[in-house]
């Protein structure tokens, strides 16, 4: 089955994970300086003039990070609850989860790790290969979406030729991880549009 366009969890889970990766930094740092406020305050009884306005200064920055967490947090979560809300309609919260789990785990099974070692004045300094930097870009952009009916597997491809290289040869390996993780579902062959590629899994009889 040839896909027609991407599906709603498709279209929105990275957005969703780059916006949560950005709040939680946020309430993770204004979560540091909170204990570190805390303790000054608990152990510095007589602060001096300068103790008083680093001290000003932290809190400002801590209200600031609280604050643009949870802000930034609220797309996220709205768009979060959209998907909930539709697969409790029209699917189930358990493939919401599978959907969440694989994607995140096929982005680690594509990952490339391999690095090159450059000489610069005499010190040995590794470096990303720029075509599997190409490559694993791509990577992080893949998406598994699980229902009843069928799996969708997204993969965005590469812009550089040796880097699509990589790709078109992990073709088989990719399907039959796609199949390890979802046995009861017959993947076809992928199916390439523009720049992206489709493993449709059809559900068994």
């Amino acid at each position: 089955m040839k896909p027609t366009h991407k599906s709603y969890f498709v279209r929105i889970f990275m957005l969703a994970k780059i916006i949560l990766m950005i709040a939680s930094t946020a309430l993770l740092l204004s979560g540091v300086l909170f204990l570190l406020i805390a303790y000054v305050e608990y152990t510095i009884t007589a602060p001096s003039h300068l103790t008083l306005v680093v001290e000003t200064s932290v809190k400002a920055l801590y209200r600031w990070l609280a604050e643009f967490g949870l802000i930034t947090l609220s797309p996220s979560i709205a768009l979060s609850l959209i998907e909930v809300i539709s697969r409790l309609r029209h699917d189930s919260l358990s493939n919401l989860w599978r959907s969440i789990y694989l994607t995140l785990s096929f982005q680690r099974f594509l990952h490339q790790r391999e690095r090159n070692e450059i000489s610069l004045d005499k010190q040995t300094k590794q470096a990303m290969n720029p075509i599997l930097k190409d490559f694993n870009k791509a990577a992080r952009r893949c998406v598994i979406d699980i229902t009843n009916k069928q799996t969708i597997a997204f993969i965005k491809v590469p812009q550089s030729q040796q880097a699509h290289k990589i790709l078109k040869e992990m073709t088989e390996q990719i399907k039959e991880e796609l199949s390890s993780h979802n046995p009861q579902y017959y993947f076809s062959a992928p199916e390439r549009i523009k720049n992206t590629l489709w493993y449709i899994g059809t559900k068994r009889d």
